[in-house]
């Protein structure tokens, strides 16, 4: 039995308000990279600006650690976890979204928490219980009710949507792969080390097949920065913090919420055309997330 997660009988984990407030935050700063992302393809190729990005928070925490003295000792396991949930399905799913709209690629992501669970139940590592299961497809359910009339668009490339979900996988696996992370490592020099692999496996692709063109201006270092900084790290560490208190699968159940903020933001930002099934379909998204996140009651004595 794993218990790597297993809550610690000495101490209460945090209440479903902590953990719906970190996890709604988190959800915000993924649903917003979407938006970030499209606004930096107007100035680079999305594999240069995901590799700039990578590189640069990576860096930045590389230094902070070197000038604490606290030195880079991680897993491969953790690399590998970040690769897989960094590399690889960010640069599939960027890739993909220069022909692809936002809001449809929110979708599709989203769909993280089915395979985080059908992956958990596989390898017999997780278990939700029914409850929580019944919450799980009643959010999923009410984002395709969300997303749904957002699927049948003209010139729609399937190779593009193929790659995001060979990207959304990815995701998953990494996020799997960071419950074993998660509550036995340093989470700054997890984040510094999957961080920095990713942009320095990222570089060649992008001097490749981008030659690492950037078009400077405030589109591209407000997207860099921004993705850099909250989107990057800050996803990163309340990942890791989600995942070693509630477990892989409630933690990737936050990328439930992502296609909301994504129209949001979309019809705020770059002016997308808003639906009634959008508004309609938050009050079943948001008693799906609370049926997953709250914890069963203590068995009487």
């Amino acid at each position: 039995m794993d218990t790597t997660l297993a809550p610690s009988l000495s101490r209460p984990g945090p209440s479903p308000w902590a953990l719906a407030a970190a996890g709604t935050l988190f959800s915000f700063l993924w649903a917003s990279a979407f938006i970030a992302g499209k606004i930096g393809f107007t100035a680079c190729g999305p594999l240069t600006l995901l590799s700039l990005r990578f590189t640069l928070v990576g860096g930045g925490l590389a230094i902070m650690l070197a000038l604490q003295r606290r030195g880079l000792r991680v897993s491969g396991r953790a690399v590998l976890a970040g690769l897989l949930s960094n590399a690889v399905y960010l640069g599939l799913a960027y890739s993909g979204m220069t022909h692809v709209p936002a809001a449809l690629t929110a979708i599709i992501v989203c769909t993280t928490p089915l395979l985080v669970v059908a992956l958990g139940a596989w390898l017999g590592r997780e278990r939700l219980g029914a409850r929580a299961g019944w919450g799980l497809a009643l959010a999923f359910g009410a984002v395709l009710l969300i997303m749904g009339q957002r699927l049948h668009l003209d010139g729609l490339a399937p190779w593009a949507v193929g790659l995001i979900a060979a990207g959304t996988l990815a995701l998953a696996l990494g996020t799997r792969l960071n419950q074993g992370v998660a509550g036995r490592e340093d989470p700054w020099q997890v984040a510094c080390a999957q961080l920095l692999a990713s942009g320095l496996v990222l570089l060649p692709l992008a001097w490749a097949t981008e030659g690492l063109q950037v078009h400077w201006g405030a589109a591209f270092w407000g997207s860099l920065l921004y993705q850099a900084g909250p989107v990057s790290l800050g996803t990163t560490l309340i990942l890791l913090w989600l995942v070693r208190q509630g477990g892989a699968s409630r933690a990737s159940s936050f990328h439930l919420l992502s296609p909301f903020f994504s129209i949001a933001l979309a019809v705020g930002l770059l002016g997308e055309r808003l639906y009634p099934l959008d508004v309609l379909g938050l009050l079943p998204l948001v008693a799906g997330m609370a049926l997953v996140l709250r914890r069963p009651a203590p068995a009487r004595r």
